[in-house]
């Protein structure tokens, strides 16, 4: 009788182990690709309600840029923020998305590469796409995300 307890309570131990294992395998676990894509809508939400206090959180100090406005470089988050600030006065973005979006991990670095298609609305009321090829470069950084560098080019069929 005693050895049949036993073997009931290990079977019940076994079980039980087994079915809350696999309950736990079915919790979603966040893939370092998924992390970045959801830290560049974040970043994205951010400047479009000038909550500057959470880009700036994600964006390394020393980050640098490549876009289609200056012919070098920009290093430098303080450097960068004011130009794309001065660059983003008057106009509201209606939609940004993310097409085609594609991330490389290399143990703490990560790149995304995606096409950008927007919309904006001037200060005019006129309606405009807006569209570019992107690259981020995102580094991990006390165990989170940072965006250290990037690379905005216009799409050449751009209206």
């Amino acid at each position: 009788m005693k050895t049949l307890k036993n073997v009931s309570f290990f079977v019940f131990v076994f079980l039980a182990l087994g079915f809350s294992s696999s309950l736990l395998a079915q919790t979603p676990v966040s893939s370092a690709e998924d992390e970045v894509i959801a830290l560049t809508y974040k970043i994205w939400k951010a400047e479009n309600e000038k909550d500057m206090a959470t880009r700036n959180k994600y964006i390394s100090d020393d980050y640098t840029e490549f876009n289609p406005s200056y012919s070098t470089r920009i290093e430098g988050k303080t450097k960068n923020f004011n130009l794309s600030d001065a660059n983003g006065l008057g106009g509201t973005s209606l939609a940004d998305e993310m097409l085609n979006p594609k991330v490389q991990v290399y143990g703490d670095v990560a790149i995304l590469t995606y096409n950008f298609a927007g919309v904006i609305k001037d200060n005019d009321g006129k309606v405009r796409s807006n569209k570019a090829k992107s690259t981020r470069v995102y580094v991990k950084m006390n165990g989170e995300w940072k965006l250290v560098h990037a690379n905005f080019g216009m799409d050449p069929v751009n209206d």
